[in-house]
């Protein structure tokens, strides 16, 4: 059974040893110093011989080392592990009371040949936790000096101030350390933000600029154009008399390819203006079945020269549209004229319908042509982009026809999407509202 009964040859230490003593364990500023004057004063006041004190090792919490022992010499690089719950010091930390252990029952890691040993937990620590670490004594005898506990228990208490000490010293290094780099994190953010933020005006004033400067050209441009088509078509028409067939076929080309020109120099002025946000919208109601048809007519020339079978299939009972019927009919003119210049054999067709649904009409124009390999659906929408944009490419063009619908068809709330595999042909389908609410 454990004793604190005092050894009768053992006279107590007066008040002035023990208020020396607190006194002298307030001045350390370290664990070891504490464990060593502990162990010091039991063996002068309380007259042991054999005595360890444990206590967690800092640099790794699921042990205990030992601080400091006198008459165990082997002890002194002594470890326990606490994660071995059944080993019996470590169930030594959750008594209250000291315990005796009569030799027998010693582990064998212990040196104490003939000889038990007490067990003093050095306190408790917070929230009923075990105890910061384990006081050993050897004695012969289950007869304890009542100076043990009264030690055990000073002792525990200052251990666990220096160790919420280094705790929170180290806590609010940690918390020092990641203030600067959340510091550092937010230089570093805030300066890459003024640097898109300028990097984003820079761009926004190039843009601008080349979007003028697209303008300013095409305007350029199309004046002397303009000169140049109406000259032709003057002599086309005979004014200065009658030409020899030779002069109209290379005056016909001249017309020819000056329109093509003037086409290119509008789509330039077209992208220029929607990016600028002046593209107006003229909205009125019309009917689809004479859109379709007015286009099929414009388109006839180049139609008849494709050899293709070209046929419409439009419901003439359709509601009428409340949209900008310029915009639309240039968005079916692109897509017929480009299924007209991607196909060399087969047919198109023109189609219309309505979802009363979702109140949407859809034209669709779909060919038998080359098609469009899925990998490249996305790149023809952009600017000045084609399948093929190499100087060799087989067919012409800007690059900007189905750009410009796309960005047409988004002004009248619609969209526009495509259904294509190569060699399989290709549909391009007009989705526009009914009724559009842009003004």
């Amino acid at each position: 059974m454990p004793s604190t009964a005092a050894l009768p040859s053992l006279p107590a230490p007066g008040p002035e040893a023990r208020l020396a003593f607190a006194e002298l364990l307030l001045g350390c500023d370290d664990a070891k110093t504490c464990a060593e004057a502990a162990v010091a004063w039991l063996v002068h006041h309380a007259h042991v011989d054999q005595v360890l004190c444990l206590a967690p090792d800092e640099s790794d919490s699921h042990c205990l080392v030992s601080l400091a022992a006198q008459g165990l010499p082997s002890m002194g690089s002594f470890v326990l592990a606490l994660h071995d719950s059944k080993h019996p010091l470590v169930e030594a930390l959750q008594w209250t009371e000291p315990r005796w252990f009569h030799p027998g029952q010693l582990p064998s890691e212990l040196p104490l040949a003939g000889t038990g040993l007490f067990t003093l937990s050095l306190g408790r620590a917070a929230s009923g936790s075990p105890a910061p670490g384990l006081l050993l004594i050897g004695a012969p005898v289950p007869e304890l000096s009542p100076q043990a506990p009264w030690l055990a228990g000073h002792l525990g208490m200052h251990l666990t101030r220096l160790y919420k000490g280094h705790q929170l010293a180290r806590l609010e290094e940690a918390s020092s350390e990641l203030a600067a780099r959340v510091n550092a994190a937010t230089e570093e953010l805030a300066t890459q933000n003024e640097l898109l933020r300028r990097q984003a005006i820079q761009l926004e004033q190039a843009s601008a600029a080349k979007s003028q400067f697209l303008a300013n050209m095409s305007h350029e441009l199309r004046t002397p154009l303009n000169a140049i088509l109406g000259y032709t078509n003057m002599l086309l028409q005979g004014v200065n008399g009658e030409l020899p067939a030779p002069q109209r076929r290379s005056l016909t080309r001249i017309d020819s390819n000056g329109r093509h020109l003037l086409e290119i120099i509008n789509e330039i002025l077209d992208i220029t203006r929607i990016e600028a946000g002046r593209m107006p919208l003229h909205l009125s109601e019309f009917r689809i079945p004479e859109l379709v048809q007015e286009v099929m007519a414009e388109l006839d020339p180049i139609i008849a020269r494709s050899k293709l079978s070209v046929s419409a299939s439009v419901d003439p009972s359709l509601p009428p549209v409340h949209s900008d019927r310029q915009k639309v009919k240039q968005i079916v003119v692109n897509l017929l004229s480009n299924a007209l210049k991607f196909t060399h054999e087969g047919s198109i067709k023109v189609m219309a319908s309505y979802e009363v649904a979702t109140a949407t009409l859809h034209i669709a124009v779909a060919d038998t042509g080359i098609g469009i390999d899925p990998s490249h659906q996305d790149k023809i929408w952009e600017d000045f982009q084609q399948v093929d944009s190499s100087p060799t490419r087989a067919y012409g063009g800007t690059g900007l026809g189905l750009s410009i619908c796309r960005r047409l068809a988004a002004m009248l709330d619609g969209r526009i999407s495509l259904k294509s595999a190569v060699g399989q042909g290709s549909t391009f389908t007009l989705h526009l509202p009914r009724r559009t609410r842009r003004t």
